[in-house]
């Protein structure tokens, strides 16, 4: 009997020193700092889980799922959901493997908000108050309606007309102080402009391309060049302009001769594209047809021309003569939309 209950004893005692052994191994896993885990599913604050410069799953800096930087969820920065230009790629969150912030964060590139490029287009110095600056006249046949200011630079405020509403600011040669010489600065401006606008290399070459801008045509950010036109530059159909989701890009359209848009004819602004980032620099004179939906600002080396319910989401800036309207909209771009540009 003695015997039997011996060699029960000694088998109840091998099946438990299995049981520490498997757990050993088993258990140990569960806890393993490795995974960002205790035995119970909780998060740790160790190398893999948290902590600053965690490996994993989280941390100011984790590699895999969040932190300030994390590389596939994201952080204060991920590249395509949220943040502020770390080095995060997918989900966002400002630590943890789903993070707080989720989709979205403060700036990604793909989910909305900011690339985090800087704008490095034109700007129109103290010409940005103006929706219309001629240098000798603007006038209007019928009621035009101007948000912005309205100013000649080489003329007095009289030689503005069809503009009587009291509301409308007007600036001349004349203007008392303290906006005398306003004009004359803000045309100078526009000086400046064109000789930041020129001398840039050309993105897209159209120069070839028979009839100008006519039909449907989508061009890309960057400087769009029709200087080699040797009659009027022609917009006829649609023109979009795509910026691709990156609200810093700019458009340039440069053309040495004459700009003619026809009747109808749209320019679309397409993918965070605005209409303070186009700059249409025309050598020689405008003119546009009826019904026109244009957008950008317009730089004519000579006079602008504008015809019957045309409108104008942008600026019309003639340098050496006068803007003619005829029952048109033109709308100065304003600095809450486009703080970055203006």
């Amino acid at each position: 009997m003695w015997i039997k209950s011996f060699v029960t004893k000694r088998l109840v005692l091998l099946s438990f020193g299995g049981a520490l052994a498997a757990c050993s191994l088993s258990c140990s896993d569960d806890a393993d700092p490795d995974r960002g885990e205790d035995a119970d599913g909780g998060e740790l604050d160790g190398s893999a889980a948290g902590g600053v410069g965690g490996s994993k799953a989280g941390g100011a800096g984790g590699s895999r799922a969040g932190g300030a930087g994390g590389a596939r969820a994201g952080g204060a920065g991920g590249a395509r959901a949220g943040g502020a230009g770390g080095a995060g790629a997918s989900a966002g969150g400002a630590g943890g493997a789903s993070g707080s912030a989720g989709k979205g964060g403060s700036g990604g590139a793909a989910d909305g908000g900011s690339s985090g490029e800087s704008y490095e287009g034109p700007t129109v110095g103290r010409a940005k108050q103006f929706a219309v600056l001629a240098y000798d006249a603007v006038t209007t046949a019928n009621v035009s309606t101007m948000v912005g200011s309205i100013g000649v630079s080489a003329a007095a405020i009289s030689t503005i007309t069809g503009f009587d509403d009291a509301s409308y600011k007007k600036y001349g040669s004349d203007s008392l102080a303290p906006n005398d010489g306003l004009t004359g600065l803000a045309q100078g401006d526009v000086t400046a402009l064109v000789g930041d606008i020129d001398p840039r290399a050309c993105d897209h070459d159209l120069t070839d391309v028979v009839g100008g801008l006519t039909g449907d045509v989508t061009l890309q950010p960057g400087v769009t060049c029709m200087k080699s036109f040797s009659a009027d530059v022609l917009v006829n159909g649609h023109v979009y302009l795509d910026a691709g989701g990156d609200e810093n890009a700019f458009f340039i359209i440069r053309g040495n001769k004459t700009l003619t848009v026809a009747d109808g004819a749209q320019v679309v602004l397409q993918n965070n594209a605005r209409a303070c980032g186009v700059f249409w620099r025309i050598s020689e004179s405008v003119s546009f047809g009826k019904t026109v939906e244009f957008h950008g600002t317009v730089i004519a080396g000579t006079a602008i021309t504008m015809k019957t319910d045309s409108s104008l989401n942008g600026r019309a800036l003639a340098q050496t003569a006068g803007v003619h309207l005829d029952a048109n909209t033109v709308t100065a771009p304003s600095d809450a939309e486009c703080p970055h540009v203006q």
